[in-house]
């Protein structure tokens, strides 16, 4: 079954637009009819992005979500632009890996200024957007399927993204009332590394990806589906959630076979085994 979404009339803000699943989503939305302001601190990533896009449709701001002026000139744009704000897009993330043993406490805090406060100042004013124009909103965050687990090297971008799980539960309960919905995107591993990858990543990369469920990465474009789904008629009674996007990596390692030995004698008076034998 295909599904198709459309978004005529309604104006959206996308974060992170310059490039990988931002990018994607920026094309997903204007080709869903939606009017898109794309923006991202890489002024030449930008201009990539919306280079063979309508200009009626789509434009772009260059700005920092860290910071007050950033997120509220982002905002602004788009309503002074377009006359509304419908759907918010918090994309934009970095990610630097160290352990922690050598991390620096000036990498992690642009981590969770880009990654929570960036998040938080966008929310925050996309909400007062909305509730001004008497719009029912949709705002979608960003986590990661690394903040549910130990993994060396992302104790800033591992925890960060778990704030941001926390921040939407509470967005999504205190800005309902104004029928506005909140919901988060916990990508995996989505094929957005640069090319041809680094020596020690592609090593990295070969033995995980045959252990993950689905046996392969997932593309922009996969999520940037999800995120239409958020924003669409479809999700009108969903908020609060964090959906894993992960191709099932997240719930278990691929299993190839049709059935699965049991050697343990213990239960064999649950399965029947042990009368089955003693009858031979």
């Amino acid at each position: 079954m295909n599904v198709e979404f459309a978004f005529p009339g309604q104006v959206a803000i996308v974060t992170g637009a310059a490039r990988g699943v931002g990018r994607s989503i920026v094309e997903r939305l204007v080709a869903a009819q939606a009017t898109v302001l794309a923006t991202d601190r890489d002024a030449d990533g930008l201009a990539e992005t919306v280079a063979e896009l309508p200009d009626g449709q789509v434009s772009t701001i260059v700005a920092d979500i860290a910071t007050p002026d950033g997120a509220q000139a982002i905002v602004d744009a788009a309503v002074g632009r377009y006359g509304r704000l419908d759907i918010c897009v918090n994309n934009a993330a970095v990610a630097p890996h160290a352990t922690l043993l050598e991390e620096r406490v000036e990498v992690w805090d642009v981590v969770y200024g880009v990654n929570c406060r960036g998040t938080f100042l966008m929310t925050q004013a996309a909400a007062k957007a909305m509730i001004a124009g008497g719009n029912a909103g949709r705002i979608v965050t960003f986590s990661s399927g690394v903040s549910k687990r130990g993994s060396a090297g992302a104790a800033c971008y591992a925890s960060s993204r778990a704030a941001v799980e926390s921040f939407t539960r509470v967005a999504a309960v205190e800005l309902a009332q104004y029928g506005i919905l909140v919901n988060c995107i916990s990508p995996g591993l989505i094929d957005t590394q640069p090319k041809p990858l680094p020596p020690r990543m592609a090593d990295a990369l070969g033995r995980r990806i045959p252990t993950m469920p689905m046996a392969r990465a997932g593309e922009p474009d996969e999520v940037a589906s999800v995120v239409l789904f958020l924003a669409s008629d479809a999700a009108s009674f969903l908020t609060g959630a964090v959906i894993d996007v992960d191709g099932g990596a997240g719930v278990g390692v691929r299993f190839e076979g049709t059935s699965v030995p049991d050697d343990d004698p213990r239960y064999d008076w649950v399965t029947g085994r042990a009368t089955t034998l003693v009858a031979n």
